[in-house]
């Protein structure tokens, strides 16, 4: 029996960053090669040292070892392949993902790899394995491997040796009726990771010029309904769990969609499912079927300039339209997220501010913001030195600074996204943010501009309740430096009040609350409007004590007694 061992390397230990395509590789390796190749999984953080993890795959005394390559882990896997062949030179190491379909003869100029493997990895990795058992033997580094086991390779499409760039040929895209399920064939088990990444369809009908898609094949293909109710109902047996489903547009089939969402609240209904979607696809019978399963959405507006969307690959936006497909989802009541990115081709700091005021209007639940990433293999890399853009030399490949982009304004977008995401993602404010801002008159990305130059962004890894002080120690700030002292009461009831929300539902902390006014006036309808409601309601001086219970969160008043729940969207916690 030979070994064959597939490594991979997140950023951080998460549901979804499980290894879902290394052991999709593995399934497919382990069918065609059933009873001659055992394949096993090794699994790590980027933070991790390389030797350590080397140290881990030669411990299983692997024949061949396969690397699955990101952008955020190709130096440290390229560190990682030196020294697995200054250890065991006999040993064959090769990598894919899409790292190595982006960049196959980059790779292997920088790294010891045998070969690499560039494109959907599960046929081609299957058979570079069959040439290497029929050589007899686990093969070894580049300079040791026959030359007829070479060549062998080099007729195996997707596959890329050193210094044969000119018979290369990029792996077809699979069918995904002839693919091998990792959950069905217990390579990944839903209950170790306390999730699952969900494969329904692979490719994407949109050709977005900064994504790895741009060059590929258009069009979208299929996983067969067969395959999908086995693996829903593999998940259901596992509930509760957290599905992140990875179609990139689930909804560009709405009646697919429609139908997909009907067979997940009918047999998994203790699932919470994570799906990426378009908005400009939403109706109001989609948004139903959302609402009707336990979902967070999460879209990718990534500006609101409709030039700067033409200009890689995404034209036709109306800012006007998005919004009102966004609030179709908020009178569902549905938990949304937006991303934006900065450093695009034509945009500038000015217009990156105008998409976060534009995004932070919609009241995403969160919003996600990127630099731009110049990934190798996109038509954007393609046309980088024509669009002026600078970028880093190595992964993950970041926008360093173009023509209406410069470093500077990088530096300043890079805080200001680091503000967004402690203050407004992170510090759950979506319930009370206008409110608060209100009063001051401010917009949003100036407000969050302002509490960037404080430090505050650049500080260590806060708590929620750390952060939960910052807000409002800026908050009180601004409000002072307005005038407007006498609302700063009923603003922090707010603040403490949807933080302690949201401490209770995501992360089950209970926790209690002196306020100046009834909890339940201030987080009603009232207090959406701060200046009056300071004008209007008395103080009543109480302490509640907000806790998860079966049924929602539990708000109680000092004493014991029952006060009820929330009663308006509140969002607090409630992560897309």
């Amino acid at each position: 029996m030979r070994h064959l061992i597939l490594a991979s390397l997140a950023l951080e230990a998460s549901p979804e960053s499980l290894p879902l395509g290394a052991a999709s590789v593995a399934a497919s390796v382990a069918a065609r090669h059933r009873g001659t190749v055992e394949t096993r999984l090794v699994e790590g953080l980027v933070s991790e040292d390389p030797r350590l993890v080397a140290d881990r795959i030669l411990a299983q005394k692997p024949d061949w070892v396969g690397l699955s390559i990101y952008s955020w882990n190709r130096s440290a896997f390229s560190r990682i392949a030196g020294t697995l062949a200054e250890v065991r030179p006999e040993l064959v190491v090769f990598c894919g993902g899409p790292e190595a379909t982006a960049d196959p003869f980059g790779l292997l100029a920088e790294a010891r790899f045998a070969f690499v493997i560039a494109g959907e990895g599960e046929t081609a990795a299957a058979e570079a394995i069959g040439v290497l058992l029929a050589a007899g033997r686990g093969g070894a580094s580049d300079e040791a491997l026959r030359d007829a086991t070479k060549a062998a390779l080099s007729r195996v499409p997707g596959v890329a040796l050193p210094a044969a760039p000119a018979s290369f040929r990029r792996a077809p895209a699979e069918d995904p009726a002839r693919l091998e399920s990792p959950w069905l064939a217990g390579i990944l088990d839903p209950r170790q990771y306390g999730g699952a990444l969900w494969e329904l369809a692979r490719g994407c009908p949109f050709s977005c010029s900064y994504c790895y898609e741009s060059k590929g094949e258009r069009g979208v293909r299929l996983f067969p309904l067969g395959r999908i109710e086995a693996e829903l109902d593999l998940f259901a047996s596992a509930a509760p769990l957290s599905v992140f489903v990875l179609d990139p547009t689930f909804n560009a089939d709405r009646e697919r969609a429609s139908a997909l969402l009907r067979l997940f609240r009918e047999r998994a209904p203790g699932l919470r499912f994570k799906f990426e979607i378009r908005a400009e696809f939403i109706d109001k019978a989609l948004a139903r079927a959302f609402a009707g399963i336990d979902c967070s959405l999460q879209i990718g507006l990534q500006s609101s300039n409709a030039e700067v969307l033409a200009a890689v690959g995404r034209p036709g936006f109306d800012p006007e339209g998005f919004a009102r497909k966004v609030r179709v989802l908020e009178a569902e009541g549905l938990v949304y997220g937006l991303d934006l990115i900065y450093g695009l081709p034509g945009d500038c700091f000015a217009g990156f501010k105008r998409s976060l005021d534009y995004a932070l209007a919609l009241r995403p639940n969160h919003l996600d913001v990127f630099p731009l990433a110049v990934l190798p293999g996109t038509d954007l890399a393609d046309r980088a030195d024509s669009l002026g853009l600078v970028v880093e030399r190595g992964s993950p490949h970041l926008l360093l600074s173009s023509p209406s982009f410069p470093i500077s304004d990088m530096a300043k977008a890079r805080a200001l996204a680091r503000a967004v995401d402690l203050f407004y993602s992170r510090g759950r404010a979506v319930a009370w943010f206008p409110t608060a801002l209100a009063p001051i008159k401010s917009k949003p990305a100036a407000f969050l501009s302002r509490f960037a130059e404080r430090g505050v962004a650049d500080a260590a890894e806060p708590s929620s309740e750390e952060i939960e002080g910052a807000q409002l120690s800026f908050l009180e700030g601004e409000y002072e430096r307005k005038g407007l002292g006498n609302l700063l009461p009923a603003l922090r009831d707010l603040v403490r009040l949807h933080g302690a929300y949201g401490r209770a539902v995501a992360e089950g902390i209970a926790t209690e609350i002196d306020t100046t006014y009834d909890y339940q006036q201030i987080m009603g309808p009232a207090g959406l409007d701060l200046p009056a409601f300071a004008r209007a309601a008395r103080p009543k001086p109480g302490r509640a004590r907000l806790e998860a219970g079966s049924d929602g969160v539990r708000i109680t008043r000092a004493g014991g007694r029952s006060a009820g729940r929330g009663g308006r969207r509140l969002g607090a916690g409630r992560r897309g």
